[in-house]
């Protein structure tokens, strides 16, 4: 006999969980790995999965996009094991299939190449089982399968399937033992990235966000995404995405692979990335902001402390005139002079590193929160400040702590001694509050005041609470 819990009745038919163990009392979920939320054939718009009548056995993770991780493993617990084309699934971690709990929906990063729901550092068992929310993890198409701009090929489609996820999120909440009107979506790196281009829209399928160092100042053109295509299609030799209908999944990847080296210089390390489309990303995320025009949605914008220590080996030495100059160039996006770039360098003690971190990861951040705020929106902002061993509080470095994952390969030793799991546990007590009731204050974080435009943030770290932005000034330097 089916025990109480472990079939969920999904739109699509009915799915098998199993019981695992997890949260700080020993407590237990109901785990669903790699249900179907859509289907969609290489380049094509994502559908309704076929429906099936017997249960579906979805008691193992599923498997993630395609891609290979080589070389891009800066941070433990990314090296994909299962891959698939046939990908556009959900992970879903809930205490109970009864019930009408809120929800939170985690979008993977991984610069747009790598990542997935089902990685162990994302296990949502701890968050779940601790906090009474069901947790959710979403697959999305990766690279160039997701992010090709070819004239015969849908715009942006990774994004069109984070959408229909969120839409059969919410129309399987219930199955879960959740809220359709509660959910939360949050992401991390390339993840907050997807949900800065989402937020371009006038409405989305959820009633807040989080984003973790999200980066919307890499926002590509129509024109650049169009360029990435005709060097794709050049390399694999073929006139029209069409033609790669049938090549082996290896063969997608090669040309990839070959992109990225050829356009590094040119496009930049991610050229398979969100574009303005006039449709999924009617703007860019800076425009919208720049014309307070961003979905009005209530926002939780975070950042760690130290974003680009984790690229430090990869950052050349640049003379000041040099690194002036490239800095003007990326900046220009924000509206950033060349004065205010030379007083934001300045202001970084001359520090490229501290200066790009600003430019790409920081002022950003500020610049969306700065827009909510004029408009009287609900808007959080959070520095992590938690010094990894090695590492400082690095791009990345907080990612076991929002799932109380530190047992995972080695990210304990990443991550350094002390109480993590103290700081894990206040985290996640804010982001089950923030989509339960709408706040991310709780007892184990305290006060968290809405962001007003002033310096006031909440500080994530060995020190938790209200501070504040010990970056406020350096940050105003580059204006």
């Amino acid at each position: 006999m089916p025990e109480l819990g472990d079939t969920a009745a999904t739109t699509s038919g009915p799915v098998l969980g199993h019981t695992v163990s997890g949260g700080d009392r020993g407590g237990h979920v109901w785990h669903f790995g790699g249900v179907p939320y859509a289907t969609a054939p290489r380049f094509g718009l994502p559908v309704d999965p076929v429906p099936w009548s017997a249960r579906r056995d979805c008691t193992q993770p599923g498997p993630l996009p395609p891609q290979r991780t080589e070389g891009l493993e800066l941070v433990p617990g990314m090296t994909a094991t299962v891959t698939a084309e046939d990908c556009l699934t959900a992970e879903v971690w809930t205490p109970s299939t009864a019930g009408h709990r809120a929800m939170l929906v985690w979008i993977p990063g991984g610069s747009f190449r790598i990542g997935g729901a089902a990685l162990a550092t994302y296990d949502g068992r701890h968050l779940s089982a601790d906090h009474d929310v069901v947790v959710v993890g979403l697959n999305y198409r990766l690279g160039l399968l997701g992010f090709l701009n070819a004239a015969d090929v849908p715009s942006n489609l990774g994004l069109r399937d984070l959408l229909a996820g969120l839409d059969w999120v919410r129309a399987n909440a219930a199955a879960f033992g959740g809220d359709p009107d509660r959910v939360v979506v949050i992401g991390e790196s390339a993840g907050a990235g997807a949900i800065y281009h989402l937020l371009t829209r006038p409405s989305l399928p959820c009633a807040g966000a989080i984003v973790f160092s999200g980066s919307p100042t890499m926002t590509q053109t129509g024109a650049t995404a169009a360029h990435v295509a005709r060097r794709s299609l050049e390399i694999a030799g073929v006139a029209e995405a069409a033609d790669l209908a049938d090549r082996p999944i290896d063969d997608i990847l090669d040309v990839q692979d070959a992109v990225v080296t050829d356009l590094a210089r040119t496009v930049g390390m991610m050229p398979f990335h969100p574009w303005v489309d006039g449709d999924v990303v009617p703007v860019s995320p800076l425009d919208a902001a720049a014309d307070d025009n961003l979905c009005a949605i209530p926002l939780v914008i975070a950042t760690t402390a130290d974003e680009m220590e984790l690229f430090r080996p990869m950052v050349p030495a640049l003379p000041r005139p040099y690194a002036v100059e490239m800095l003007t160039a990326k900046a220009a996006v924000l509206g950033v002079t060349a004065d205010g770039v030379d007083g934001g360098l300045t202001a970084c003690g001359d520090d490229l590193v501290r200066a790009i971190a600003d430019v790409d990861l920081q002022l950003p951040a500020l610049a969306i929160a700065e827009s909510h705020a004029r408009r009287g929106l609900p808007v959080w902002r959070a520095s992590f400040t938690w010094q990894s061993a090695g590492h400082r509080a690095c791009h990345a470095s907080d990612l076991p702590f929002h799932f109380g994952t530190f047992d995972v390969d080695t990210w304990r030793d990443f991550v350094g001694p002390g109480p993590v799991e103290l700081l894990s546990h206040r985290m996640r007590s804010a982001w089950a509050a923030f989509a339960d009731t709408g706040c991310p204050a709780c007892a184990p974080i305290g006060d968290w005041p809405m962001f007003d435009g002033g310096p006031q943030l909440v500080e994530l770290g060995a020190t938790v609470g209200v501070t504040d932005d010990p970056g406020h000034h350096r940050l105003r330097s580059w204006r």
